[in-house]
């Protein structure tokens, strides 16, 4: 199975790439490597900066259309994904939930997006979906459509409800993304 990281965007919050914010002895994204690693066969980094990243040793796919957002850049992953489905991720989510992850893959049972959803809403950045989803998607970007959300009515999705996973991440801390400096100092302790 194929995980997609997300690390495209430009960080204007942040202010800094939140890719190489610093988390305990490591980075953002060094830290969702090594965890994911355990999970996944196939780890492909979607970013415009190629150059930035190589040190990882990843395959990177840019964007399918430039300055499209994350669905331009979970379209390249998923053209480039081994797999059928990939588990898709932004690097400003660090903390890790490898049973909600598995729970999630064990919910695709013919589904081409399977997404968690709280009170705040979908999280289709922590969701996996199918190579079924690319030509959608592509249609979505070529129309101006780009919220990630935008093509879900063109194919079988599966929403997995708060109360279905909370067992697995009782404060659904692996779905916070991290955007400001007061958010990152909040969660990540560092002063």
């Amino acid at each position: 199975m194929t995980v997609i990281i997300l690390a495209g965007g430009k960080s204007r919050r942040m202010g800094s790439n939140k890719a190489f914010l610093k988390y305990g002895a490591t980075t953002f994204i060094e830290h969702q490597v090594m965890m994911l690693r355990k999970i996944f066969d196939e780890i492909i980094l979607s970013a415009n900066d190629v150059n930035a990243y190589t040190h990882l040793k990843l395959p990177i796919v840019s964007d399918i259309i430039p300055e499209k957002g994350p669905l331009s850049g979970i379209c390249a992953g998923l053209s480039r994904a081994k797999s059928s489905h990939a588990f898709v991720i932004a690097c400003d989510m660090p903390f890790i939930n490898e049973k909600l992850i598995l729970y999630l893959k064990s919910q695709i049972n013919g589904s081409d997006v399977v997404v968690p959803q709280t009170s705040r809403g979908l999280e289709p950045m922590h969701a996996f979906y199918s190579k079924n989803c690319i030509q959608p998607m592509h249609r979505c970007l070529g129309e101006g459509r780009l919220r990630i959300v935008d093509f879900f009515s063109e194919v079988k999705v599966k929403i997995i409800g708060e109360k279905e996973f909370a067992g697995l991440d009782t404060s659904l801390q692996s779905l916070i993304n991290l955007n400001t400096p007061d958010e990152y100092k909040k969660y990540c302790n560092n002063d």
